[in-house]
């Protein structure tokens, strides 16, 4: 038994050797096909491979994903005001945040039932610079007895 199993190690050693060199005996043969210096050239076909610009490591994006700016900074910003009074109107709050740049509109959302105010509202404006400016200067300011809060509404 000892017999056989030596003949079976021998067999796959030498398998294993010719495998090995009918290995380097391929690489030879392409290495003598393909022209020296030219690695675009398609050894299946013979015919050249269209040129890719090259890449810098520091155009490579890995979530896949181009970046962009931060959302809302092409077009008009929508803030969330918090904390408002019951009292407040929507013209209260138009006026209290026109003075940061022209405004889209400015709404107190109501309760449906009661028609009283829910305690938040809406600002929207044209330029996101204005609303970036009026939600640094407005979050945590007073109206009408009130503090406020003030985030981008569109939070992702």
């Amino acid at each position: 038994m000892a017999f056989g199993q030596a003949g079976g190690k021998r067999e796959r050693e030498a398998t294993r050797d010719r495998k090995k060199k009918e290995k380097e005996e391929r690489l030879r043969r392409n290495r003598s096909i393909r022209p020296a210096g030219d690695p675009s050239m398609d050894l299946d076909f013979g015919s050249q491979i269209e040129r890719l610009p090259e890449v810098k490591l520091e155009d490579i994006i890995v979530s896949g994903v181009a970046p962009r700016g931060p959302k809302g900074s092409n077009g008009p910003t929508k803030l969330f005001v918090g904390g408002l009074s019951w009292d407040t109107e929507g013209e209260q709050l138009k006026a209290a945040f026109s003075r940061f740049g022209p405004l889209r509109e400015a709404t107190v959302v109501a309760d449906r039932d009661t028609g009283r105010s829910r305690g938040f509202g809406f600002v929207t404006y044209e330029n996101p610079a204005d609303a970036a400016a009026a939600a640094r200067e407005m979050n945590g300011a007073e109206l009408d007895g009130r503090t406020l809060r003030v985030n981008p509404a569109d939070r992702g």
